[in-house]
């Protein structure tokens, strides 16, 4: 099941729930993805303000949504009843944005990867185990080489609450 790919739009997150079945007592049962990352931790990253987070929440996912100017923040945790594969879904995004190039993220230990999407801004996909991931996504606020540094602190701040 390729679940990453409709992320990329930051859409199908908040209306799309995947064919999943509820996760086990774990960070995605315990957390959202507005405790996982908050509004200070967002501002603290960027350097301005945004506006409290706005959740969406389904069996096995949830979105927290965080807008500063003409810029969005989006923060996804998801977890698959299907084993996540990754090669599938980074093709999906290829398609899916054409204009966006793909690059590896190191230092999270896991499998990691960043979609930037050029003039708006990037996303951090980071897999943990074969069903779960977290996607960070901060478009409007600069281009990647302006927000990549932001998005590996907020990712790596929701991975050290999960």
């Amino acid at each position: 099941m390729q679940i990453l790919a409709p992320l990329a739009f930051l859409l199908a997150a908040t209306s799309h729930t995947p064919n999943a079945v509820p996760p086990p007592a774990s960070a995605l049962k315990t957390h959202s993805a507005c405790t996982a990352v908050t509004k200070a931790d967002i501002e603290a990253a960027l350097g301005r303000p945004v506006s409290g987070g706005v959740e969406h929440r389904g069996d096995a996912q949830s979105t927290c949504d965080y807008e500063g100017g003409d810029g969005e923040v989006t923060i996804a945790l998801i977890h698959s009843s299907d084993k996540l594969d990754a090669d599938a879904e980074i093709a999906d995004l290829k398609k899916l944005l054409p204009e966006g190039v793909v690059r590896d993220a190191t230092g999270f230990g896991a499998r990691a990867f960043f979609v930037d999407i050029p003039s708006a801004g990037t996303q951090l996909h980071v897999l943990r185990g074969d069903h779960d991931y977290l996607m960070v996504s901060v478009l409007g606020f600069g281009g990647p080489a302006q927000v990549s540094d932001a998005v590996m602190g907020i990712a790596r701040k929701a991975l050290d609450r999960l």
